[in-house]
C-alpha cells in the first residue's frame, strides 16, 4: 500500500466522502478507502485520472457506464453508490470490500483447491448471467476485477460494460482498442467483432483456468503471441499441467474456450455447472490425487461423467474429522470397503469437507464441536452433509451438545457393529458391509 504522506488527497473531502487511505491504482485512476460523512458508510471512492478525464468524449462514457453499473443489484456485484463531479474530479463511490482481490490470492497462493475455485466461478457466473439477463456485457472477466471477501466473491468494474441492444459492434471506447485484458479477452473482442454474453462464458473460463491450474491459459513471452493464441491455438488441456484433476475437465474447457462463441456454453452457470459435475463424479481430489487414466478421448469422458454424475451408483463419502488413532480404526473396519473415506485434523476438517463433498462426516464431540458443525451448516457446499457425533460417556445430556444439530450420536468406546447401525440409518443399508 502506498505512503500516506505521498498523497494529498488523504484527509480531504471529496463529495462528502472523507479520503482514509489509498487502497488501488488502476488504468483509469486510483482507489481510496473513504467514509461518507452523513451516513457513516464506508466506501471505496475511485477519482478518474485527470488525463483520462479530460480526453474527448471520455465524460459522456464514463456518465453512461456508471448509469449502467449502477442499475445492477447483485449480492455478488459491487454496488455502486454515486457517480459525478466535483472540482473538476470524476469520481466514482462504490461498495467497500473487506478482503483481497483474486489476482493477489492467485499470486500468493498459485491456485485454489478445486471446489473453491469452482464456488469461485459458480458466483462470478451469476453476477454475469445476472448483469446478461440486463442485456449487459462485462467484457473484462479477469482475477482482478474479482474481489473476496471471506467466501464470497465480488465482481467489480463494469467500466468495459456494453449493452446488448442495438447492434453490439457499437463502441464506448476508442476505435481501434483492444477491449478487455488480453490474457482473458475472447476472440471476438480481440477482432473487433461481434460480442455477446459468451464472450464473458469464454472470459470466466480463462479465469477458472487460472483459479485450478495456477497459470493462464496462453502463457506467451510477448502480448502479440497470447493474442495469436486466443484466435488461432486450440484450448491447453488443464490434465497437462494438473494430471490430478479429473480428465472430463478438460472437455469442459474445450467448449468454454472455442474460437466460435455458437459452440460455447450458452451461459456463465451452465460452464460452471459443468465442471461442477465432473469434479462430482470422478470422487474425492486433492493435490497428490494420481492422474486417472482413461482410454476415451477427453471429450468422451466428460460426456460421460457429466451424463452419469447424478445417476450413477458412486460409493458414499465419508470424512472423518479429527479422530484419534483408535477411534479412526475402529471407524474404518466399521465402514468397510463400499465407502470412499477421507480424513481432516479437527482443525482443518470444515476446510477439508468444502473439497470432497462427504455424504457424512464424522466428528469426536468436544467444547468447539459445535463451532465446526456450524462451519459445516453455513457452507452452501457442505450444509446437506450429515453429521454423526461420537460422544464420550457421561457427555449424551449436555446442553450444548443437544444444540449442536448433529444428525446422529454414538456413545464412546463403540464396537463396529454399533457403529455400523448408525452408518446404514444415515447412508443407507447397503452403504457399509456386515
Amino acid at each position: 500500500m502506498a505512503d500516506r504522506r505521498d498523497d494529498p488527497r488523504i484527509g480531504s473531502v471529496i463529495a462528502g466522502y472523507r479520503i482514509e487511505d489509498r487502497i488501488g491504482r488502476g488504468g483509469m485512476g486510483v482507489v481510496y478507502r473513504a467514509e461518507h460523512l452523513n451516513l457513516r458508510r464506508r466506501a471505496a471512492v475511485k477519482i478518474i485520472a485527470p488525463d483520462l478525464a479530460e480526453s474527448e468524449g471520455f465524460r459522456e462514457r464514463f456518465t453512461r457506464e456508471a448509469r449502467i453499473a449502477a442499475a445492477l443489484q447483485h449480492p455478488n456485484i459491487v454496488t455502486v453508490y454515486d457517480a459525478g463531479e466535483v472540482d473538476g474530479l470524476l469520481y466514482l463511490a462504490m461498495q467497500y470490500i473487506e478482503g483481497q482481490d483474486l489476482a493477489a490470492i492467485l499470486s500468493a497462493e498459485g491456485r485454489l483447491r478445486p471446489y473453491r475455485a469452482v464456488d469461485v466461478g459458480r458466483q462470478v457466473a451469476s453476477a454475469l448471467d445476472a448483469a446478461h439477463a440486463m442485456g449487459l456485457i462485462h467484457r473484462d472477466v479477469k482475477p482482478a476485477n474479482v474481489l473476496i471477501e471471506g467466501r464470497t466473491a465480488f465482481l467489480t468494474d463494469f467500466g468495459l460494460t456494453k449493452r446488448l441492444e442495438g447492434g453490439t459492434r457499437a463502441q464506448l471506447t476508442r476505435a481501434g482498442d483492444v477491449v478487455g485484458t488480453i490474457h482473458y479477452v475472447a476472440p471476438e473482442q480481440i477482432e473487433g467483432t461481434q460480442v455477446s454474453a459468451r464472450s464473458d462464458v469464454y472470459s470466466l473460463a480463462c479465469l477458472l483456468y487460472h483459479c485450478l491450474s495456477g497459470q493462464v491459459p496462453f502463457t506467451r513471452e510477448t502480448d502479440v503471441a497470447v493474442i495469436y493464441a486466443h484466435l488461432s491455438e486450440e484450448p491447453p488441456r488443464l490434465s497437462a499441467v494438473r494430471p490430478d484433476l479429473p480428465a472430463g475437465l478438460d472437455a469442459v474447457m474445450a467448449k468454454a474456450l472455442d474460437k466460435s462463441p455458437d459452440r460455447r456454453f450458452p451461459s456463465c452457470g451452465d460452464m460452471i455447472s459443468a465442471a461442477r459435475a465432473v469434479l462430482d463424479a470422478s470422487g474425492p481430489l486433492g493435490d497428490t490425487t494420481p492422474p486417472r487414466s482413461t482410454g476415451r478421448t477427453p471429450l468422451a469422458a466428460a460426456a460421460s461423467e457429466m451424463r452419469d454424475a447424478a445417476a450413477a451408483a458412486r460409493r458414499p463419502r465419508v470424512l472423518l474429522g479429527g479422530l484419534d488413532n483408535h477411534t479412526r480404526a475402529v471407524t474404518r473396519v466399521a465402514l468397510g470397503d463400499r465407502v470412499e473415506v477421507s480424513e481432516a485434523t479437527s482443525g482443518g476438517t470444515a476446510d477439508r469437507a468444502r473439497d470432497v463433498r462427504p455424504d457424512l462426516v464424522i466428528l469426536h464431540w468436544s467444547p468447539s464441536g459445535a463451532a465446526g458443525i456450524a462451519a459445516l451448516r453455513a457452507d452452501a457446499l457442505t450444509r446437506d452433509a450429515k453429521v454423526l457425533l461420537l460422544v464420550d460417556h457421561g457427555e449424551g445430556a449436555s446442553r450444548e451438545l443437544d444444540a449442536a444439530g448433529a444428525d446422529e450420536r454414538l456413545a464412546a468406546p463403540f464396537s463396529p457393529l454399533q457403529l455400523q447401525v448408525k452408518l446404514r440409518r444415515l447412508l443407507g443399508a447397503d452403504a457399509v458391509g456386515g
